[in-house]
């Protein structure tokens, strides 16, 4: 993540420099970003960028953690169900409507989903993601999880931070097999991800009922 003082330069120029970032993401994908060709783009020296950030996946890390705040609503409005059925149908709405707001989204999408297919290649750049806005967002769906458990919905034999890690690792494995490496993936590509990813988190996270 950027240095503490970039918090406190000018909102113009941060605006500049992740715009300008978020683009060059979005267009050559993270391994082929340039950090100089973003530095001309926003109108900053090298030395002014090491002012602010480390390396180019701390720049990942802000951009990444920008463009994910648009999101955290995704999981601020989930509701709070009353039978495992209604826990799981509430989940899969909470996956449709991150797939259809993504898509419809600002240009900004394109880099954090980039960056994020990226971050299942490169344990580097997956460890600098814990900012303060997916930190948030855990916390709320673990919060959620428990509720799960607390109706009988989800597994009570692991605590849920064991399976959230669980679930965390499964979808950089599923990233990194089932989404292009070297573009956007498309709506379809997402939905379809979607579908298999939510179907995982279900086997592994689900309690198994007894058929009569």
């Amino acid at each position: 993540m950027p240095r503490p003082r970039f918090a406190r330069a000018p909102a113009d120029k941060r605006d500049a420099l992740l715009d300008a970032a978020a683009q060059e993401f979005a267009t050559q994908g993270y391994e082929d970003a340039s950090i100089n060709r973003i530095l001309i783009g926003a109108g900053f020296s090298k030395g002014s960028f090491y002012y602010y950030f480390d390396d180019k996946p701390d720049l990942a890390a802000a951009v990444l953690d920008r463009e994910a705040q648009r999101y955290l609503h995704l999981w601020s409005d989930l509701r709070q169900p009353k039978k495992p059925a209604d826990f799981w149908a509430e989940m899969e709405r909470a996956f449709v409507r991150s797939t259809d707001e993504m898509r419809a989204g600002p240009s900004g999408v394109d880099a954090m989903l980039r960056i994020g297919m990226a971050m299942s290649r490169d344990p580097v750049l997956a460890a600098r993601m814990t900012t303060a806005h997916f930190r948030e967002a855990t916390a709320k769906i673990a919060q959620f999880c428990k509720h799960g458990q607390d109706i009988g919905a989800v597994r009570v034999d692991l605590p849920v931070a064991t399976l959230l890690s669980i679930v965390q690792d499964m979808k950089l494995v599923l990233v990194r097999t089932l989404l292009p490496h070297d573009r956007t993936p498309t709506r379809d590509e997402l939905v379809a991800f979607g579908r298999v990813h939510l179907d995982m988190v279900r086997r592994v996270s689900e309690v198994k009922r007894a058929h009569a």
